[in-house]
């Protein structure tokens, strides 16, 4: 006799998600052992005299698109004949209009910056061309956090003829893993155009002492640690009812778990707020000149690209003692907060897995007393932010992309 259809089992809804995962993790898994080794090397020279093609997902709100921006920006008012090439797999160009060079070289490039991690090169490769590729010398530029390489980065280290890192925490840890040369290039902020009447925005009063932090939720919402801020805030305005933090997260809460769960847990906290709106990059830089401190509580960064930006703005800067940051970040010119370094514990692809990785676990009491320093002190505060403004000055003129093309021009004449 056979069964109704009401007594046959219920289909399982998980198995579709289940599949989509295992999809995903197969593909991880043939893109960094099979065609992260598959990519060829170029064996062209470094021609100094060429245009510079800065390769990157140019039209998107996401950390490595800013950076290659930045890059075009600055090779473009160093007087280098540049093109670029967008690779965006989500492009938005009506947000970035007008926000890059105007002037191209239609010559065909000598020499490519990629600024992709090496999990997004595969596609971007195939995109433009594996026969392109080899055509020019090809430079990476790659921001990791951490101290341990994971094997896809360690794999895509054959095919690429230099190496720019933004810190010298990067580069320490790049640098054992190729022969090519791996140099230090930060990313050359600058003190851009700022949106005035961020506060009336956001309906913060013009006397509140206003506490801000810039993060991403898909670089790991566990490495931006913004748990740590919300808790330091907390412990800093129990003496100063004044107080407000401001918050712009990047990411989707509806499809994001763990930054709902943030959002949630300051719903009913009437001096926090946390943003997942979609700002214009004058938005968050005025965000930032309108604080009174920027709060970054990284457990780490390959560079630091908003405390850097924040730096610029003129804002007095809290930042966690390690990592990308320190290249910039020392007691003379920020608030430092000491941490010791814990194992990494994350479910985000890049850092699931990782043995003997390390990152900081910085004290929100060490930062909550840094704000009431700043909050008791303000125009002495103001001075050591103007100091922090100076060395990061100095410090990217120093190490700017010219003089990184430069190197590479005399490494290859010697």
């Amino acid at each position: 006799m056979s069964r109704s259809r009401a007594d046959a089992p219920a289909k399982n809804d998980a198995d579709p998600l289940r599949k989509t995962r295992d999809l995903r993790t197969t593909y991880r898994f043939l893109r960094a052992h099979v065609l992260q080794r598959l990519i060829p090397r170029s064996r062209l020279a470094f021609n100094p005299r060429k245009p510079v093609e800065v390769v990157g997902y140019l039209s998107m709100a996401v950390g490595v698109g800013e950076s290659a921006r930045l890059c075009a920006g600055a090779l473009f008012e160093a007087g280098r004949a540049i093109s670029l090439s967008d690779v965006s797999t989500h492009p938005d160009q009506k947000s970035f209009a007008g926000s890059m060079p105007s002037r191209f070289s239609t010559e065909p490039a000598g020499s490519r910056i990629w600024h992709l991690n090496p999990p997004m090169l595969p596609r971007a490769i195939l995109k433009k061309g594996v026969a392109d590729f080899t055509r020019a010398f090809n430079i990476g530029y790659f921001a990791w956090e951490l101290e341990v390489v994971p094997a896809e980065w360690r794999n895509a280290m054959h095919y690429m003829n230099a190496v720019f890192v933004p810190s010298e925490f990067t580069r320490r840890a790049i640098a054992p893993l190729t022969k090519a040369p791996v140099i230090v290039v930060p990313h050359p902020v600058t003190e851009a155009l700022a949106t005035e009447g961020m506060r009336e925005k956001f309906g913060i009063e013009k006397d509140a002492f206003l506490v801000s932090f810039i993060f991403s939720a898909g670089s790991s919402i566990n490495r931006k640690n913004p748990q740590a801020v919300i808790e330091a805030f907390r412990i800093f305005a129990a003496e100063a009812p004044s107080a407000f933090l401001l918050m712009k997260a990047s990411g989707d809460v509806n499809k994001d778990e763990a930054l709902r769960a943030l959002v949630a847990s300051v719903s009913g906290d009437a001096r926090i707020r946390i943003v997942t709106d979609r700002l214009s990059n004058a938005d968050i830089n005025g965000l930032i000149r309108s604080s009174q401190a920027y709060l970054s509580l990284h457990r780490s960064e390959g560079f630091g690209l908003t405390v850097a930006e924040a730096i610029m703005q003129g804002t007095p800067v809290v930042s966690t003692a390690w990592s990308g940051t320190a290249d910039f970040c020392d007691p003379e010119n920020s608030w430092l907060v000491t941490s010791p370094l814990i194992p990494v514990v994350d479910t985000h692809p890049e850092f699931a897995g990782l043995d003997g990785a390390v990152w900081a676990d910085p004290s929100p009491e060490i930062a909550a007393a840094h704000l009431s320093d700043i909050f008791r002190a303000p125009e002495r505060a103001q001075e050591k932010a103007g100091r922090a403004r100076e060395f990061l000055l100095h410090y990217l003129a120093e190490n700017s992309y010219e003089k990184a093309l430069q190197t590479l021009a005399a490494a290859q004449a010697s």
